[in-house]
């Protein structure tokens, strides 16, 4: 079934659309360039609004936003229009004033760092039009955004955030002023001492807001892991007709997989939901992984989850991320301890040699080297799978499963 827009998403696109519109037009009368001007602003307009509302529905789809909910799509609006302000306002000042790379680290931390290079550029492009900036200006601009842009990724992390902000200050001074000396062969205090107030304003401006917004967008990823797992969503559903005991074993597996990944700090949401879904290609046949990999893509799945199925049982991919590894722990433990009931020689010591021996074989063969599992990490998740019950009571599951 063909999926609908939503009106608030629809809402939040025209708003980026008129924003976009309502500037360039505002730039063309500042800049009396008349009908004609203003038709090249309209039509540049076009060409860029094209391609960024094709990037944004095609992040959302491949999970890159890291959520789906409409007031994501309304803070990258709310911060556009802040930025379409800034390039307004920094159109009266000198060219090199602009602080480009702020205005990068803050539309990534609220997108992605494709969608803010791309906003950002635009935006500067249409501020050395009005001005008739030459290229190092704008070259002065790109290399800011690329650089901020790239900070939001690593200050995602607190320990990070100090150094970024030093770098974040360092290149709001150094970059202008360097293209600035190459333009006019010339040294500018008064423009050093302006990028320096502008860069410790835009550093204190992030430690303020950094906490807020990186701590709302990580409820936003976990709720989305969430809601893929919910008992009302529908693939959930699916997978219920198909199958009661492939339900109930996606349940053990998604509980078991976020214990173990609690156990050596890894993503506890990214393990469960990908533990549930890790043989959703069964539900469609030879090939499993592409077909899980095609599910999961058309349910619009978080990007780590979609990998993660895309290295099922390490066919086409070895796991890469911890959490893979512990997914693909986590399988071959039940079905080895599925194959043992099926056989009728499920015993306590048993179920604690076969999955003693069934990890050692697979770290043996080395499938788990580009995962980054350490060692130590290893063996804490071979001990508390021995430990844990995997076995479960599936026979009702039969019985619906035969009814069906």
């Amino acid at each position: 079934m063909k999926q609908k827009m939503p009106t608030k998403r629809v809402k939040h696109y025209s708003i980026i659309v008129t924003l976009t519109v309502l500037l360039s037009l505002l730039l063309a009368a500042m800049g009396r360039s008349g009908l004609e001007g203003a038709v090249i602003y309209i039509i540049t307009d076009v060409v860029f609004l094209s391609v960024v509302l094709y990037m944004l529905e095609s992040s959302r789809l491949d999970a890159k936003l890291g959520s789906s909910r409409a007031d994501h799509y309304g803070r990258i609006a709310d911060w556009y229009g802040i930025l379409c302000a800034a390039v307004f306002a920094f159109s009266f000042v000198p060219e090199f004033f602009y602080p480009a790379a702020a205005a990068a680290l803050f539309l990534a931390m609220v997108s992605n760092a494709e969608i803010a290079i791309t906003l950002n550029v635009f935006l500067c492009m249409l501020l050395c039009i009005a001005k008739g900036a030459n290229f190092f200006a704008f070259a002065s601009f790109c290399v800011q955004i690329l650089i901020g842009a790239q900070l939001a990724k690593t200050m995602r992390e607190k320990e990070m955030r100090p150094w970024g902000c030093v770098l974040l200050l360092s290149v709001s001074v150094c970059i202008p002023t360097l293209f600035d000396y190459l333009t006019y062969w010339k040294g500018n205090m008064s423009l050093i001492f302006t990028n320096f107030v502008l860069g410790a304003a835009a550093v204190l401006l992030y430690m303020l807001l950094a906490d807020r917004v990186y701590d709302r967008k990580n409820q936003d990823d976990i709720g989305v892991y969430e809601k893929i797992i919910d008992e009302d969503y529908p693939y959930v559903v699916d997978i219920k007709r198909y199958s009661r005991v492939e339900y109930i074993r996606a349940v053990r597996a998604a509980t078991i997989c976020a214990k173990c990944a609690a156990l050596i700090g890894a993503n506890e949401p990214v393990a469960s939901a990908a533990g549930f879904y890790y043989r959703l290609g069964l539900l469609e046949g030879d090939p499993v992984v592409e077909n899980g990999v095609r599910l999961a893509q058309e349910g619009c799945f978080p990007e780590a989850v979609i990998e993660i199925l895309a290295e099922y049982n390490g066919e086409k991919k070895l796991p890469s991320t911890r959490e893979s590894a512990i997914v693909h722990m986590v399988d071959c433990c039940i079905n080895k301890i599925e194959m043992l009931n099926r056989q009728n020689l499920s015993t306590d010591w048993n179920q604690d040699m076969v999955i003693y021996q069934t990890l050692n074989e697979l770290s043996g063969t080395g499938i788990y080297d580009e995962s980054g599992l350490s060692m130590n990490q290893f063996l804490k998740v071979r001990e508390f799978l021995v430990c844990e019950e995997t076995e479960y009571d599936n026979t009702a599951g039969r019985r619906d499963n035969g009814a069906v």
